[in-house]
């Protein structure tokens, strides 16, 4: 047999043999099915393995010679090698380094198989992806979980390595923050007034915050806004809510912190005059006013005021007096607010009742109605006596109003 080696040209030369006389030999041996032998002439291999050589007088006498060629080839053993990997990892194969980056081949192995012919390995590996790189753009104030950590802006860049089997996954980690955009709202209102942002409402009891907008910036993310609003020193003023009696005059006067425009009195201004310098009335029941203001800028500020009319009119009947005295203190009468217009009866009586003093319609407030202590041109004696009355209003209502004084000398 000769010696194995890959793709071998094997050139056989026949000399005289003991065979010779007879001009016939036979030549036999083993190759691999990868050589080739030439004998003679001729060639053979795996696919022509035996045949007949003339060699023309090659034997002794000068006569030709026969060689009969009987060969055997064995054939070159061929293997695949499949096999995945991890990536990073290296496998050598017959003194060759494959990796991610070199995964195919063919390894040629002399004298590798066990009939001594060379062996043919096919290396075909598949490499596992194992290095992963993770880019996001996030939102500062934003959050991501990865392998059960969280990344954010403060902490935005990392290693994972996540368990697959054989193989684990390790992932690079790297995010990029977007600021949050950040702008301050600054508003002026009008008293009373109000804004709603991002559903919260400022006004004069809630006049600064901070609003987080979702999606509002212009890079896609969360915007942050500064509210500050403030009011302006606008005021209108029409009066302390206040009671009078009945047949009093009240005078409305009303007051602006501001330059109106626009004036709406509900109901009708006691005054429609723009000429009076006041309102001034004398209300028979409780009423109420408002003002409407309007301002340059649009502001509209209103206020109101409102008058209760009692009708407990005010009657004064002095407790003591003396007819000894100077007019009008020597006399007895009812004094009455602007209310009373007319005393329809008023009478005085001893205190045993009997009637001194009987006056019918007088007017209150005058002293030359009054009693002059006197009954039937007779000086009556310092005493208590008693007074009784009917008053009419200046609405036509009519009231009483009794009492006890003191005559004295």
């Amino acid at each position: 047999m000769f010696p194995n080696t890959l793709n071998t040209f094997i050139l056989l030369l026949f000399a005289t043999t003991a065979f010779a006389q007879q001009g016939h030999s036979t030549y036999r041996d083993t190759f691999c099915n990868n050589q080739t032998v030439l004998v003679g002439n001729q060639i053979f291999n795996s696919s022509n393995p035996t045949g007949t050589v003339i060699l023309l007088g090659a034997a002794v006498g000068g006569i030709d010679s026969v060689i009969h060629v009987e060969l055997m080839f064995n054939p070159v053993m061929e293997a695949t090698l499949n096999q995945t990997l991890c990536e990073g990892d290296t496998l050598w194969v017959n003194g060759t380094v494959y990796h991610a980056g070199f995964y195919l081949g063919e390894e040629f192995i002399e004298s590798g198989s066990v009939n001594g012919c060379d062996s043919l390995i096919h290396v075909n590996l598949k490499f596992r992806k194992v290095f992963y790189d993770f880019q996001q753009v996030i939102c500062e104030g934003d959050s991501i979980s990865i392998n059960g950590h969280v990344y954010s802006a403060f902490h935005r860049e990392g290693t994972e390595v996540v368990p697959n089997g054989v193989c684990d996954s390790i992932i690079q980690v790297k995010l990029t923050a977007l600021p949050i955009p950040f702008s301050i709202l600054k508003d002026t209102l009008c008293p009373g007034g109000s804004i709603v942002i991002n559903g919260n409402t400022y006004d004069e009891k809630n006049r600064i915050g901070f609003e987080l907008l979702p999606n509002a910036g212009s890079n896609g993310c969360d915007s942050l806004v500064q509210v500050n609003v403030s009011f302006r020193e606008l005021w209108v003023y029409l009066g302390e809510d206040t009671e009078i009696i009945k047949g009093d005059e009240i005078c409305i006067q009303e007051l602006y912190g501001m330059n109106p425009v626009s004036l709406v009195w509900s109901p009708t201004a006691p005054c429609p005059d723009s000429s009076c310098l006041s309102q001034c009335i004398i209300p028979l029941k409780s009423l109420s006013f408002t003002l409407t203001a309007t301002d340059s800028t649009g502001c509209v500020l209103k206020d109101d005021i409102r008058i209760r009319v009692s009708s407990k009119n005010r009657v004064y009947a002095p407790t003591v007096f003396n007819p000894d005295n100077n007019f009008p203190n020597n006399r007895f009468f009812l004094g009455a607010d602007h209310g009373v217009r007319l005393i329809r009866r008023i009478f005085i009586a001893d205190r045993w009742g009997e009637l001194l003093y009987d006056v019918k319609d007088i007017f209150p407030n005058y002293p030359d109605s009054g009693w002059d202590g006197t009954y039937r041109g007779q000086v009556m004696h310092p005493g208590a006596y008693m007074f009784w009355a009917e008053l009419e209003r200046i609405d036509g209502t009519t009231f009483i109003e009794s009492g006890s004084f003191s005559l004295v000398r």
